[in-house]
């Protein structure tokens, strides 16, 4: 059996100067970065959340 994940798109405003560095990079995968960025911080936020909780105890 096949699992399918549906995505969703978002759109994000950067300033210009941000987005020339990255247009000089064309080989990086930016979408890809966002995502293990966006990733990344809900891991850290959710490890803080139960440090809190245990904390609290």
């Amino acid at each position: 059996m096949q699992m399918v994940m549906l995505m969703k798109r978002f759109t994000i405003s950067i300033p210009e100067d941000l987005k020339r560095e990255m247009d000089s990079l064309p080989d990086i995968n930016w979408p890809q970065v966002a995502k293990e960025s966006i990733q990344k911080k809900i891991q850290m936020l959710d490890e803080f959340e139960c440090f809190e909780r245990s904390y609290e105890k």
